[in-house]
């Protein structure tokens, strides 16, 4: 994860609804999945990049937990028909998929409080693209 720093002598407006910037941030991680938060977020805040970057990344981290945590999901289910040790193991990544999740989500939120940005791998950058092409 590369950790991004805000400049400390450039100081943001609050968001278009009157919080703070890092709290917008916040509230955009929370309720990620599903990702009804995020979503209204994107649609309040016009104007703060933090707080739409924030956004759009909680909503594509969170539709990928979801989405591969689905299919794997599926891959148990059928595993379980051909091989109980398959889906032991397969139930396993599930549970460390999910750990790492939780662990990513409550470390995103930390930051955001902090008025940091984390971006994430592929999310983040979709989310950077996303946040800095729209005006």
């Amino acid at each position: 994860m590369q950790e991004l720093r805000r400049q400390a002598d450039v100081q943001e407006p609050p968001t278009a609804i009157g919080l703070e910037p890092n709290m917008g941030a916040v509230l955009s991680y929370i309720l990620m999945v599903p990702p009804v938060m995020p979503l209204i977020m994107l649609m309040l805040e016009k104007d703060n990049k933090f707080v739409r970057f924030s956004a759009w990344q909680s909503l594509f981290f969170g539709l990928f937990v979801i989405a591969g945590i689905a299919g794997l999901e599926m891959l148990a289910f059928a595993a379980g028909h051909v091989g109980r040790p398959l889906e032991v193991l397969l139930n396993v990544l599930i549970f460390a998929a999910g750990a790492g999740s939780a662990i990513t989500w409550f470390y995103l939120i930390i930051k955001a409080y902090q008025g940091k940005s984390v971006r994430l791998p592929v999310v983040g950058d979709e989310a950077a693209k996303r946040t800095w092409s729209t005006n």
